[in-house]
């Protein structure tokens, strides 16, 4: 009897663990270049800078915690993907973000899906919709109003960085999707980093 129970008592702890590491949505997420430009100037290394908004990850995540760094699996380097062209960061997402999905996309199926979903999401567009162009000084609403709208009324994920004695600058913007990436949800609230951007107007750097 002791080594049953032992058993069962081994099976209760570790199964809230299997269940919070497994992924249950994804974040697809999008950064503007001249917005994070203008909040890490020193880190900028691209010239002339992209006039779109860039990939910035796709990432799995579960409704109680943040899922990062799952596994130790290596890095194969995708010479097919133009995309993928700046290694060093794709290989740093993959370790970082794409391990915890790696049951459901392996490493060319992860990434292949990702640009998939940027040549989806033309978030300039999105924008243009609201009036919102590179440039402009709209409010924080404004902007997540419209994405909202774009998204078939889901509520999407913002980030900006505010720099010293400046109005805060929109930085990245974050669609959220099913696990099987078939369906658009609401960015789950408890991890939504809208609240970077404030509440009044921000700043969208052209």
């Amino acid at each position: 009897m002791g080594i049953v129970f032992k058993l069962v008592l081994l099976i209760l702890m570790l199964c809230p663990l299997t269940i919070n590491s497994s992924f249950q949505y994804l974040t697809f997420v999008q950064q503007w270049p001249k917005g994070y430009c203008t909040a890490n100037p020193s880190r900028c290394q691209r010239n002339p800078l992209p006039t779109v908004f860039t990939i910035h990850g796709l990432w799995p995540g579960n409704f109680t915690k943040i899922l990062q760094n799952c596994r130790t699996t290596s890095y194969t380097k995708l010479k097919n993907f133009r995309e993928l062209r700046f290694q060093s960061f794709w290989e740093h997402e993959w370790k970082k973000h794409g391990t915890c999905s790696e049951n459901m996309y392996p490493e060319a199926t992860y990434f292949s899906r990702t640009i998939q979903l940027s040549q989806r999401h033309n978030i300039l567009n999105y924008l243009a919709t609201g009036n919102i162009r590179p440039g402009s000084n709209p409010t924080v609403s404004s902007v997540n109003s419209t994405i909202y709208r774009a998204i078939s009324n889901h509520v999407p994920d913002l980030m900006c960085v505010t720099p010293p004695r400046q109005t805060p600058a929109l930085v990245e913007i974050g669609i959220c999707f099913t696990a099987t990436m078939t369906t658009i949800i609401d960015c789950p609230s408890q991890f939504l980093r809208t609240g970077s951007c404030g509440i009044g107007t921000i700043n969208f750097p052209a």
